[in-house]
């Protein structure tokens, strides 16, 4: 492992995360009360992955009653997070 990634937070196949909020993403996030914690949690461990649109992905995470959902792009130096918001499961 290289020196400075040992606490850095990893995505779900394993590699170092360099998350970028836009500012649509903070402000939904700030309406929505979505933490960028939950974001990282969502990215670090979600129950489902995968494409979203042309070029986005989406992650899913169920914490307590809710699922968060993440839309997100990605290459090899950052993921950039376009917007997240809370699925609630009665829905």
């Amino acid at each position: 492992m290289r020196a400075g990634l040992a606490g850095a937070p990893r995505d779900a196949v394993g590699c170092p995360m360099k998350l970028e909020f836009t500012n649509n993403a903070l402000a939904r996030m700030l309406e929505r009360g979505v933490g960028e914690a939950e974001v990282r949690t969502a990215l670090e461990a979600p129950d489902h992955l995968g494409p979203w649109l042309e070029k986005c992905w989406h992650a899913k995470k169920r914490l307590e009653t809710r699922t968060l959902t993440v839309i997100f792009t990605r290459d090899l130096v950052q993921t950039q997070i376009l917007t997240a918001y809370w699925q609630d499961l009665s829905s």
